[in-house]
C-alpha cells in the first residue's frame, strides 16, 4: 500500500550528501522486489522478487540470469558467500517459505540450491565478512551467519564439525520485526565485526562483541543508533568504502548517515581498547598499568535526506555499490560509489551521490 505524503525528516543541518537518479535497471521486474545486493567483487547484484532472485549486470544494467524453481514462495533476502573465486560463486536466499536455499554456480553454467529449515519468516540474512585476525575464536569465527526473522529477534548460526547449521545466539533488543541486516564490512585492526540492525521499530541498532579473552565465548550487546525514520526501517547498507550507512523504508526516505569520533580524555590500556567498541569500553583486570589515550565514543549523523525516492511507493531495499555503467567516467568505472534502490514498484533505481 502506498504511503500518505510525508516530510523528509528535518535533520537540523544543512544537507552535505545529494542524490540524483540514473537510469534503471532492465528489464523491470513488473512486481514487488525485495532486496538488491551486489556482488563483493564482480559487476553483478542479485534482487529478490517473487519466487525468483535475478542477477543484473552492473556493466549493461541488464538481466544476467535467473534462480527460479528453488522456493514455493517469495524471495525475502539474497547474499553472495564472500571470499570466493570468480567459478565457485554461491548465494544464499531466504523466504517467505521459511527455508533458505544456497545456490552455488557450477561449471555447466547453472545454479544448484540446498534448503536450511527455519522456524519463521526468513526476513534477511547475512554472511559474517572474513577477518583473519579473528578467525577461530569461539562461537563467533568468521564463518557464520546471521538471520533475521518476524520474532523481533536476531540469530547467529555456525555449522558445525558435522556440517549440520546450529544457532549459537540469540540477539534481542528490537520491538516490533527485524526486517534487515548487515555486518561491519571493514572493521578497524582485529575487532569483531559489529552487526547493524534495523526494525519495524523505526530504529536501526548496532550489536558488538562483548569477549572474554580467556574462554572461547562472548556475547553481543546492543546500543541504540539512529532513529531518523517515521516508519518502518526497511532496509540499510554500510559502505565499505565511506563507512557511510543510508538507509530506507516504509516512510519513502533515503537517508545517509556518517560516522564521527568523539573527542574524549578517557584513557585505557591496550587491551582495554582493542574491545572499545560505540562508546562501550569492557574494562580489564590490568588496572591503569601501560595506558593509552582512546576514543570512548562515536556519533553518527545525518548527511542528507531524499524524499519519496520511488514516488508514492514504499522502499523496500538500498544498497552501495560500484559504478560501471556508460554514464560514470571511465577512469572512475570500478571506483566511484553509487546507491541502489529497490520498490514496491518493481523498480531498481541506481541513485548518483554527490
Amino acid at each position: 500500500m502506498p504511503p500518505a505524503d510525508t516530510e523528509s525528516p528535518s535533520t537540523g543541518a544543512t544537507s552535505a550528501v545529494k542524490l540524483t537518479a540514473l537510469t534503471p535497471f532492465k528489464p523491470e521486474l513488473y512486481d514487488r522486489a525485495w532486496q538488491s545486493i551486489p556482488h563483493p567483487t564482480l559487476p553483478l547484484i542479485a534482487t529478490a522478487h517473487e519466487k525468483s532472485t535475478t542477477v543484473f549486470s552492473l556493466s549493461t544494467l541488464t538481466s544476467h540470469s535467473t534462480l527460479s524453481g528453488g522456493h514455493t514462495r517469495s524471495v525475502r533476502s539474497v547474499a553472495w558467500k564472500p571470499n570466493l573465486s570468480p567459478h565457485k560463486l554461491c548465494l544464499v536466499s531466504g523466504s517467505f517459505d521459511s527455508t533458505a536455499g544456497l545456490w552455488r554456480w557450477e561449471e555447466e553454467r547453472k545454479a544448484t540450491g540446498d534448503d536450511l529449515e527455519h522456524d519463521g519468516d526468513v526476513k534477511a540474512v547475512a554472511w559474517c565478512p572474513d577477518n583473519t585476525a579473528r578467525s577461530g575464536r569461539g562461537r563467533y569465527s568468521s564463518d557464520v551467519l546471521a538471520s533475521a526473522s518476524y520474532d523481533d529477534t536476531v540469530r547467529i548460526w555456525r555449522e558445525d564439525g558435522d556440517g549440520e547449521w546450529v544457532c549459537v545466539a540469540v540477539l534481542e533488543g528490537h520491538a516490533g520485526t527485524v526486517w534487515g541486516l548487515q555486518w561491519e564490512p571493514a572493521p578497524e585492526g582485529t575487532r569483531f565485526p559489529r552487526l547493524l540492525t534495523w526494525s519495524a521499530d523505526q530504529t536501526l541498532r548496532l550489536w558488538t562483541l562483548k569477549e572474554d579473552d580467556d574462554e572461547d565465548e562472548g556475547e553481543m550487546r546492543r546500543r541504540n543508533m539512529l532513529g531518523a525514520h517515521t516508519r518502518d526501517v526497511y532496509s540499510a547498507s554500510w559502505s565499505a568504502d565511506s563507512a557511510r550507512i543510508a538507509s530506507t523504508g516504509s516512510d519513502g526516505v533515503i537517508v545517509v548517515y556518517g560516522e564521527e569520533p568523539a573527542a574524549t580524555n578517557i584513557e585505557t590500556s591496550p587491551d582495554e581498547a582493542t574491545v572499545e567498541l560505540d562508546g562501550d569500553v569492557q574494562m580489564g583486570n590490568n588496572g591503569n598499568a601501560g595506558r593509552a589515550k582512546a576514543p570512548a565514543s562515536t556519533t553518527w549523523k545525518v548527511l542528507g535526506t531524499t524524499g519519496h525516492g520511488h514516488g508514492p511507493f514504499e522502499i523496500n531495499h538500498v544498497t552501495w555499490c560500484k559504478r560501471y555503467d556508460m554514464e560514470c567516467a571511465p577512469e572512475r568505472r570500478g571506483v566511484e560509489e553509487m546507491l541502489v534502490t529497490t520498490g514496491d514498484d518493481g523498480v531498481v533505481r541506481p541513485w548518483q551521490v554527490s
